[in-house]
């Protein structure tokens, strides 16, 4: 790490000047670590590949309501991001109810908590304990090591099979990966805690349960990109080049010059543009992605009125394809968010099969959007210290990594981990505290 840029905490150590920051991505990530970057008195750039922010997280209307294509689902652990949503004045209101669709029979019903009173459940408290304490903190190197094997070798090695029944369906369902994949126990696990089934509160912002932004997710994404002073969408990164005096960013409508880069895009897909060393293009080559799919379509026939997770297409990736959860949200419309895994070709024909088999008809679609979700590593390379080292670049060459692959792909994670970065590494300018 360069000198003048080791992290602190308050009361700062640093020289508390104003510092220019150009941060790459504009999704929660990228817009949370800008905000608290502007709010300690540093002056923000903000650049955007696509034509809007949010991301993933982005909403898109239909017949004057909105979808929400990605993450939108908050629970009583997203305390940061109910703190933003307090402070920007937006109403939320309760998520839908949750139900488990059984394929083949086409019957719903709740998802099933049996862990919560199994005694795996204080097997699960104890390995906690002892083997991840930290797991609920931002951030995932803290616990990589210890939750390196893959998640269906994890659940067996510690007779954990009532969490897999209980949380695998929606882990799954949420674009995570299959629980027979070769996906690390590390998500998995992350995933859980983040349900707040297993550390309840009481309520968040009002709501006993889950809750989401009224109007759809997305506008909150535009609130804060609306509060900052330079956000720029429709920019293409052509070259990202590092010195000791600072940062260029080249576009194809300008150049961005300023004293440190945020990257909150993976680092893999700023590789091909960035000025990178050997060490970050050996980790670059090892991130992985799922390939994951939402389908905004009208599809009268289905049930209603919930989230379905589809059990007989999340329990294997050998379902791959099929589509493995939807959501009805509103009770007087047709039309449904479909979410998908796959190659594209595959997810649109098998689509309208998986509605027909469960009684409806695909109608109208009204979009399709394919992402590289979750990025993350696998078991050896986690167990080889993957995210140890992705932690030693934050500060290196005036270059901070937030977003899914060093905090996981969850908003609340994503936004805790990038406020907490801006609060270690951007001291506030004339001694001003950035609110906790």
């Amino acid at each position: 790490m360069n000198a003048g840029h080791k992290p602190t905490s308050p009361p700062y150590d640093l020289p508390a000047r104003p510092r220019s920051v150009v941060v790459v991505g504009a999704g929660p990530s990228g817009l949370a670590a800008a905000r608290e970057l502007e709010r300690a008195g540093h002056r923000v750039t903000v650049l955007e590949e696509q034509d809007t922010v949010a991301g993933k997280c982005r909403s898109v209307a239909v017949d004057g309501l909105a979808y929400d294509l990605g993450g939108h689902i908050c629970t009583s652990r997203y305390e940061r991001t109910a703190r933003l949503v307090t402070e920007l004045g937006l109403q939320t209101e309760r998520t839908s109810r949750y139900r488990v669709l059984d394929v083949e029979a086409g019957t719903a019903s709740r998802q099933t908590m049996a862990f919560l009173r199994d005694e795996a459940f204080g097997r699960y408290r104890a390995l906690r304990e002892r083997e991840f304490p930290r797991i609920a903190e931002p951030g995932l190197a803290h616990s990589a090591r210890a939750l390196a094997a893959p998640v269906d070798e994890w659940i067996a090695a510690h007779g954990l099979e009532p969490m897999a029944e209980s949380f695998g369906t929606g882990y799954t369902a949420a674009g995570y990966g299959y629980l027979d994949d070769d996906v690390p126990a590390l998500y998995f696990v992350k995933y859980a805690e983040m349900t707040g089934l297993l550390s309840p509160l009481p309520e968040l912002l009002g709501h006993a349960g889950a809750f989401t932004v009224a109007g759809g997710f997305g506008g909150l994404w535009q609130r804060v990109a609306e509060e900052l002073k330079d956000v720029r969408c429709g920019v293409r990164v052509r070259s990202v080049e590092r010195h000791a005096d600072g940062v260029r960013v080249d576009t194809g409508s300008g150049r961005v010059d300023a004293d440190e880069l945020v990257l909150a895009v993976p680092l893999d897909r700023i590789l091909p543009v960035l000025d990178a060393r050997e060490d970050e293009r050996e980790l670059a080559a090892r991130v992985r992605s799922q390939a994951y799919h939402t389908t905004v379509a009208s599809a009268p026939g289905l049930p209603e009125d919930a989230f379905y997770f589809l059990d007989g297409h999340t329990a294997s990736r050998s379902a791959t394809g099929h589509c493995v959860s939807y959501h009805h949200r509103y009770p007087d419309s047709e039309v449904r968010t479909f979410y998908s895994y796959g190659r594209p070709e595959d997810v649109a024909a098998r689509l309208r099969d998986d509605v027909a088999r469960l009684g409806g008809r695909l109608a109208e679609v009204h979009g399709r959007h394919a992402w590289a979700f979750m990025p993350h590593f696998g078991s050896a390379d986690l167990a080889d210290g993957a995210l140890d080292r992705l932690d030693a670049l934050q500060g290196r060459d005036r270059t901070y990594h937030v977003g899914g692959l060093p905090a996981f792909e969850l908003i609340e994670c994503a936004v805790a981990h990038a406020q907490d970065l801006a609060r270690r590494h951007f001291p506030p300018v004339e001694g001003r505290l950035i609110p906790q």
